[in-house]
């Protein structure tokens, strides 16, 4: 018994992924709140103004966190509007060190449309905010000088924009 609990504690662990929002998280979890993405990874590219893409259907991920899930999460990007506007924050503007990027989600099935169309729809309102701001945004006792001035993000993309 004890050889067994060895061999396990010395055995590495599996990476554990995160959960797919929309599929293993539904997205009313995180209906209308903030959440920060930790990572993008992209599956596409973007040269002379044309998407590059694989035949899978997913342009890129990202890993986000929020006060209302218990771990991680992760958002595949299928829409070419939503993976036009990370392209052009990543690797255009790019995000400075003292800066964090927050979205919110429309869940797609709020949209209106069936299945598959669904997915290609943009659903991402992605904004750049000073580091801090996710944690100042979900702190009960933060009374910022302005409101206004707190509020104003340092980038916007949101869905249906060009």
């Amino acid at each position: 018994m004890a050889l067994e609990s060895l061999l396990e504690m010395l055995e590495p662990t599996a990476h554990k992924e995160p959960p797919v929002l929309g599929k293993a998280i539904p997205w009313k979890q995180v209906e209308g709140q903030f959440l920060r993405v930790r990572w993008c990874s992209f599956f596409a590219s973007i040269e002379d103004g044309t998407i590059k893409a694989d035949p899978t259907g997913a342009y890129a991920a990202l890993e986000v966190e929020c006060p209302s899930l218990t771990d991680n999460a992760v958002i595949v990007v299928s829409s070419k509007d939503d993976f036009r506007h990370l392209w052009e924050l990543y690797k255009e503007r790019q995000v400075e060190d003292d800066e964090e990027v927050l979205l919110t989600c429309t869940p797609v099935d709020r949209k209106g449309s069936w299945g598959l169309i669904r997915m290609l729809l943009p659903c991402l309102d992605i904004m750049v905010y000073p580091k801090g701001h996710l944690k100042e945004a979900y702190d009960p006792k933060f009374r910022p000088k302005s409101w206004e001035a707190w509020n104003r993000a340092r980038g916007r993309w949101s869905p249906f924009e060009p």
